[in-house]
């Protein structure tokens, strides 16, 4: 009941502040309605293999922005109504789900910047996380956000930049002991700096406290430095960076990257190349590609990527490894077909995570509102349990549409 209250309490005074900045300001609303039938097997990729899963979603959301010479107001807002029947469900239900908001006022000049938002959303555990070695994860999860951002003399030789964040996450009805909600304020400065019209450095100090506030315990803190370089080019940048981080649990880690950015004629290519040393991980490379290339009638897109990370439930670093691959072609002028594959490597100690997937989806403009997207997915998971498998097709009418009042 008293957060239902708040919800109320807030979307009036949003309402109210969208009405009192509207006034001289460019207001734009935006509607959206999208309804989407999936069919899968084994959707949460488990050993032994799950039934089938059956779900109707209808989402509709809402946008408004205010926008004035100096600053912007933007209101965002969605929720869907969703049928599922699945192994979990015991049979068809029909619940208000996946809610979300989000506010935040952006006042803008060439030397400087002030930012302030808020977030709300609510969904399944599952739908948040997308690291792989968290499979079939149950229950509900709900995160509630505010941040800050503060810019000066960002034209200036001297500038500084201050960041701030709070969020908190709460589940409900989870069985995994490794849930639990949380408090994480996050922290910022960084201070650039301008040596010349081509080459510019920044200094930045960082600071994280995650907090269980179901749990008796210390909080765990993180403590960050950086240092790095940027040098302009006529076909895009090079850059250079340093960091420090000393964290309660990994403990102390050193990361050195050297990047290059490459506008091509129709596309971009992007490279990094580093090495870090951890207190849990030793020595290892660490390194990010990717390529970006417009084609006649549509694009390819090429991302490679290895990254070292800390796996706080297990106390252990864990190397990731990804590649993905995604093209789209237009096939006339109100249809479009798009093909990606992925393939993921989570490499630790206690276990090894491989995740491939494959997509095909259908786009057709049904008039200038209304759009039909169809598609087929095929999921395989290996790890310490087995291989499981996870065929799926969808199919989802939308349309989206603007008004200025």
């Amino acid at each position: 009941m008293q957060r239902s209250v708040l919800k109320r309490g807030g979307l009036l005074t949003v309402a109210a502040m969208m009405s009192a900045h509207a006034v001289g300001a460019e207001v734009v609303l935006t509607f959206g309605l999208e309804q989407r039938l999936e069919v899968g097997s084994n959707v949460d990729l488990t050993v032994p293999e799950g039934g089938t899963t059956t779900a109707s979603v209808t989402r509709l959301s809402f946008g408004a922005v205010s926008r004035t010479q100096l600053d912007t107001l933007e209101f965002s807002a969605a929720s869907a109504l969703v049928v599922e029947n699945s192994d979990g469900t015991g049979g068809t239900e029909a619940e208000l789900e996946r809610p979300e908001l989000s506010l935040r006022y952006t006042r803008e000049v060439p030397n400087a910047l002030f930012s302030v938002g808020a977030q709300y959303r609510r969904d399944d555990a599952d739908a948040f996380d997308e690291d792989i070695s968290d499979a079939d994860l149950d229950g509900t999860r709900t995160d509630i956000g505010a941040d800050l951002r503060i810019e000066t003399g960002r034209t200036a030789p001297l500038g500084f930049a201050f960041t701030t964040s709070f969020t908190r996450t709460e589940y409900q009805d989870t069985t995994d002991p490794t849930l639990t909600d949380t408090d994480v304020l996050r922290v910022g400065l960084e201070t650039r700096l301008r040596f010349s019209e081509v080459l510019l450095g920044r200094v930045g100090l960082g600071y994280e406290r995650e907090e269980e506030t179901d749990v008796v315990g210390p909080a765990t803190e993180t403590s960050t430095a950086s240092l790095g370089m940027t040098y302009l080019l006529a076909n895009g940048e090079a850059t250079a960076d340093l960091s420090f981080s000393s964290d309660d649990d990994e403990g102390d880690r050193s990361t050195f990257v050297v990047g290059r950015t490459l506008t091509l004629p129709a596309g971009l290519l992007s490279a990094r190349l580093g090495v870090t040393d951890g207190d849990s991980s030793g020595t290892d490379v660490i390194g990010a590609l990717f390529w970006s290339q417009e084609l006649p009638r549509g694009a390819l897109d090429l991302r490679l990527e290895r990254a070292i990370g800390f796996d706080d439930d297990t106390d252990e670093a864990v190397k990731s490894t990804t590649v993905s691959v995604s093209f789209t072609q237009d096939v006339n002028a109100v249809s479009s077909l798009g093909l990606s594959l992925s393939h993921e490597i989570s490499d630790a100690p206690s276990e090894r995570i491989e995740v491939s997937e494959f997509g095909a989806t259908y786009r057709y403009a049904l008039t200038e509102d209304w759009g039909l997207d169809s598609g087929v997915t095929y999921r395989v998971r290996k790890d310490a349990d087995g291989r499981s498998d996870s065929p799926g097709v969808f199919v989802a009418l939308s349309r989206s549409f603007e008004f200025r009042p």
